[in-house]
């Protein structure tokens, strides 16, 4: 059991970031449709729609891919994190992938992570293009539609966890 003062430290540190959604645990789509729904809530009581839009669509890619992509046997284990700072809305997703398969991931994000806004949308395009090509999850296009509708360059990490194991996590500001 959590001692309660690392309880408080911990709400302390969550205060203290501006996180407004914490999640740490089982990814599903039911999880997902209830943190959705939570998320929209509060977002209506923002004037700015078209923002609310980008933001919740930026939410739905990055948990769709802890769902779709985390570690197997870890039972879709995922963390969520959202803050809002001086207006700006960071979206955090991490999970725990295979280390021998994140070389394509860090390809994919290095690629990213240098375009420009014009060069994401043409290779969103080009994604989409090929996309029939490709079964199922994986393609990249998720990471793509985050990088477009972000308004700050996504941020990333990959955390060595044993010899098999990365916990990775992905970051977009709004």
């Amino acid at each position: 059991m959590m001692d309660l003062s690392q309880a408080i430290l911990l709400r302390n540190s969550l205060r203290n970031n501006h996180v407004i959604m914490a999640y740490n645990g089982t990814v599903s789509d039911d999880l997902m449709v209830t943190l959705a729904d939570m998320l929209k809530e509060r977002l209506v009581a923002n004037d700015d729609i078209k923002r609310s839009k980008l933001i919740f669509a930026v939410f739905m890619e990055g948990v769709q891919n802890l769902i779709w992509h985390g570690k197997e046997h870890a039972e879709n284990m995922g963390m969520i994190l959202i803050t809002e700072h001086e207006k700006e809305i960071t979206v955090m997703c991490g999970n725990r992938i295979e280390k021998d398969k994140t070389q394509g991931l860090k390809d994919r994000l290095a690629q990213i992570e240098g375009a420009d806004k014009d060069t994401i949308r043409q290779l969103y395009r080009d994604g989409m293009a090929h996309a029939s090509e490709h079964e199922g999850p994986g393609s990249g296009l998720g990471l793509l539609e985050i990088a477009r509708r972000s308004t700050q360059p996504i941020g990333y990490t990959f955390v060595d966890v044993d010899e098999h194991s990365v916990d990775f996590i992905l970051a977009a500001t709004i």
